[in-house]
């Protein structure tokens, strides 16, 4: 086993012993798409609302996992290696820490993927979830949104001196990201001036794209562009700000 597979495991293990980190994964959009499931069932709304919803929630739960795994769970985790001196230490064995970044995105990417097929097959098993109309479409999204979002957490954990002040961070900017992207309540109920700042955040571009996607259409230029920059953007910001100590 490579150094950096042995890192890897252990990193896991460690991941898994955070029972927060097994809530967003494996409960949070469990709980949400049941939630939701119940509310359509027994709502009065016509045809064309309920299949808006069984679009919305299904992208919801897994854009709401997301942001909390880029917002949340990885900078933290990151700015807590740096206060401990962990990085520091790490920089003057052969494992080099670099490796450890990578390991924590590998890890992270991993869990995005798990909590998007437990959406899948469990929104459809249990709740009759349609499957995305468009797949292809639907995994650039999925792909171009988990990039963005992990940049835009890997700008924090650049920028965050310790695990307290990127907590902080990471929230100050989670709430935001969840009212204007569209989470809170769906874009089309939204007031327009709202849902326009939306379009160009990267949560409400991930979500509108993944909604898009689902319904069987292409998403939108404008959404995908935004996602795009963002995640090269955010992600060449935090590598030339990232420290190791």
């Amino acid at each position: 086993m490579s150094g950096r597979t042995k890192l890897i495991a252990v990193e896991s293990k460690l991941f898994l012993r955070d029972p927060t980190a097994v809530f967003f994964v494996i409960a949070l959009p469990i709980m949400l798409l049941s939630i939701f499931h119940v509310i359509t069932t027994h709502s009065h709304d016509d045809a064309r609302t309920k299949a808006a919803m069984a679009a919305f929630v299904p992208a919801m739960a897994m854009s709401m996992c997301l942001t909390m795994l880029a917002l949340n769970v990885l900078p933290t985790t990151l700015a807590t290696y740096r206060e401990k001196g962990s990085l520091r230490r790490m920089a003057a064995s052969p494992v080099h820490p670099a490796n450890l970044l990578g390991a924590q995105l590998f890890i992270n990417l991993v869990t995005a993927v798990v909590s998007a097929v437990l959406v899948l097959v469990v929104g459809e098993a249990a709740f009759d979830t349609d499957m995305p109309g468009d797949f292809p479409a639907f995994l650039v999204a999925f792909a171009l949104g988990t990039w963005a979002l992990f940049a835009v957490g890997l700008l924090v954990a650049a920028l965050a001196p310790s695990s307290k002040s990127a907590t902080a961070i990471g929230l100050s900017l989670l709430f935001p990201s969840l009212f204007f992207g569209g989470v809170f309540l769906p874009k089309e109920d939204l007031p327009d001036a709202v849902s326009t700042v939306g379009d160009y955040t990267p949560l409400g571009a991930a979500l509108q794209s993944l909604r898009d996607a689902w319904e069987g259409d292409r998403p939108s230029s404008l959404h995908l562009v935004v996602l795009a920059v963002t995640a090269v953007a955010a992600t060449a910001v935090a590598a030339k700000l990232f420290r190791w100590e």
